[in-house]
Order: structure tokens, then sequence, then C-alpha cells
């Protein structure tokens, strides 16, 4: 059996994760005395790292925790290290993970007193980020440093922690779309992804240096109409053929690469699903509070798997199309007089090849 691991966004996440926590709150089999002994020990240890500022020990401390014995004190506490490790869109969803607990009838009077003002001090440090996509355009990845993102996430405000991010965005037949930017602290941002059209028109070559004088008595005969078309001819063959060479390398670069991520996930798959008895038909292993060892590698296979394909696939439409334009010149533009204009362009999920001329 093969187990594909999801892979959601933070932005879902806060607004699915009550439903999805509710669900679960009551089902989970009462711990042991021994468990609660471990659970008790690793918080103690928690508060400890917490009180000397090591805020990703505590963090860790009390993530086990959690699976052991889940209370808002946990969570709570949780929430402050990520918090001030910068982390706010993990700190609010651990805030609202003690929210629901509380609603869901766990006491903790304590922690409800101080909730609501610790959760709306951390949403109003993070920032939102709204991308656009332009009309008309399809098949598009985008990914945000390195993480592709749903197309369900785009042209909605999504949750993101301030600093440093990178954009990156494709789709067939459209130029590239690269984005270093940077978010402060509570930032609202729009951001619309500019993909032009790709062209594959290709430069005319510098004109060539002026022929030496003709000796004197002999006459300089003017350059052969015939010749001029060849030589256009050829530069643009030559360019169509570049740009077919480099499409299908690219495609078997990514399909390699395709390739390599499979065995990945194939690798951390079966890591999953030995340590959830060997079997995972419902593929919640990884949605889990604390997902096995390996969900991490699992979800980041899988999505270099996605980009990988994405990036393989422009890659061989761009040879395909490239192929099709030398046939097509090579058939509409014979070795004669030269045509008066030729114009190569692309779009969306097709390319147009326009000549018009003398033939």
């Amino acid at each position: 059996m093969r187990f594909i691991g999801s892979s959601p966004l933070l932005a879902l996440l806060l607004a699915l994760a009550p439903a999805l926590y509710a669900s679960r709150v009551g089902a989970t089999p009462e711990p042991s005395p021994t468990e609660l002994s471990v659970a008790r020990h690793l918080f103690d240890e928690g508060r400890a790292a917490e009180d000397a500022g090591r805020w990703r020990d505590a963090a860790e401390k009390f993530r086990k925790a959690t699976t052991i014995k889940d209370t808002p004190g946990m969570r709570f506490h949780l929430a402050r290290c990520e918090e001030e490790q910068g982390a706010f869109v993990e700190a609010l969803v651990e805030y609202d993970r003690a929210r629901e607990l509380i609603d869901a009838g766990v006491r903790a009077a304590d922690v409800e007193k101080v909730l609501a003002d610790a959760r709306e001090r951390v949403r109003a440090k993070v920032a939102l980020l709204t991308l656009s996509l332009p009309d008309g355009v399809q098949n598009v990845l985008v990914e945000l440093d390195g993480k592709a993102l749903s197309a369900s996430v785009l042209g909605v405000p999504m949750p993101i922690n301030p600093g440093k991010h990178r954009l990156h965005a494709v789709a067939v037949g459209r130029t590239t779309f690269t984005n270093e930017l940077s978010l402060n602290t509570g930032e609202v941002k729009q951001l619309a992804i500019e993909l032009p059209i790709a062209t594959t028109v290709p430069a005319l070559a510098a004109a060539p240096a002026p022929s030496p004088a003709p000796a004197a008595g002999v006459s300089a005969a003017p350059d052969a109409p015939a010749s001029k078309a060849t030589r256009l001819r050829t530069i643009v063959v030559v360019s169509e053929l570049s740009l077919s060479v480099a499409g299908l390398v690219t495609g078997v670069v990514f399909t390699m690469a395709r390739s390599s991520a499979n065995e990945r996930m194939r690798t951390a798959n079966e890591l999953v699903l030995e340590q959830v008895g060997g079997s995972d038909p419902n593929g919640t292993a990884c949605g889990m509070k604390l997902p096995p060892s390996g969900c991490a590698d699992l979800n980041k296979a899988e999505q270099d798997r996605k980009r990988a394909g994405t990036l393989a696939t422009v890659g061989f439409v761009t040879a395909g199309a490239s192929a099709a334009a030398i046939g097509l010149t090579y058939w509409l533009w014979p070795a004669g007089p030269p045509p008066t204009q030729v114009g190569i362009g692309a779009r969306p999920g097709r390319f147009d090849l326009a000549i018009s001329g003398h033939f």
C-alpha cells in the first residue's frame, strides 16, 4: 500500500483546526499513570527551559507532553515559546487549540483568564499576504519560500510570519515570475503575480561589417536576394533549435528529479507506516497531533515531485513547440526572396507562427 501524506498550509489550518480538533477531543484514550508521570516530567522540564529563555528546547518538551496529555496549559506554554521565536502563525494555532480544549470542557481557569489577550497580541503581529493571478492563466505553480501553495489560498489573505520571503511562479507559455518581498509585523499586503506571455522571436544578428572597397576598375556585385534569405532563415532555425534543445534538457532533468522525489516518498512512506502498524487506510497518520517520524520528509518529497513534474512538462512542451516551429519554417520559408515579416508567439496552451511577405 502507498500512503501519500497531506501538506496543508497554515492559512487553511487556522480555518479548519477547530473543527478537526473538536472531533478528536474525548476520543483519545485516557493515559496510564506511567504516561501521566512522563507528561508531568516533560512539562516541568519545559517550564525550566522556558524560564531560562531556551524557547526551542521548551517548545520541544511541551510538544512531546501534549501527545500524552493534551491540556490548555500545555498548548498555552507551547504557543508562548513559538511566539518568542517569531513564529507568530504557529503560536496563533496553538492558542486556538487551547481555546478549543476549554470549549470542549477541559477546565483551566488560569489559562482562560489570559488566553484572549495573548491570542489578540499574537494576531496583531501576523502579516497578511494576498496573492492574485492574471485572468486566463491556468496550470500555475506558485511557491512561497520553496513550498508549493495550494490554488485554494490564492486570492485570499494568508497569515504569514513577518520577515523576508521568496515568491516564485511558473506557467506554461508564460515568463517566470520571481519576487523577493519583506513583510513587517502586522502588515497587510496585496501582490499581483505578473506572468506575461513568453515570446520566442529571435533577435536578429548585428549588421555585418562593410566589405572592403573593390579595386579600381572592378564593380561590386550586390548580394543575391536568395543568399540573404538563406542567412536569415538559418538564424531563425538555429534559434528555434536552441530553444527546442533547452526545453528537452529541462524536461529530462526534471523528469529525473521527479523520479528521485518518488523514491524519497517511498522511503519516507515506509518509515511512517512502520510506526502506525504497517497500514494507514484512512491516510491520517501525518495528520496526528505529533506526526510520526518521516512525515516531514514525505511532505517535502511530495512537494518536490509536484514541482519537478510541472517543470518537466514545461520543458517538454517547449521542446515540442520549437520542433514544430522548425518544421514550419522549412515548409513556409523556402530558400528564396526573404519574407517581409516573421513572428512567433505563445499563448496559454499553444504556440503561433505568423509569416507574411512574398513566397
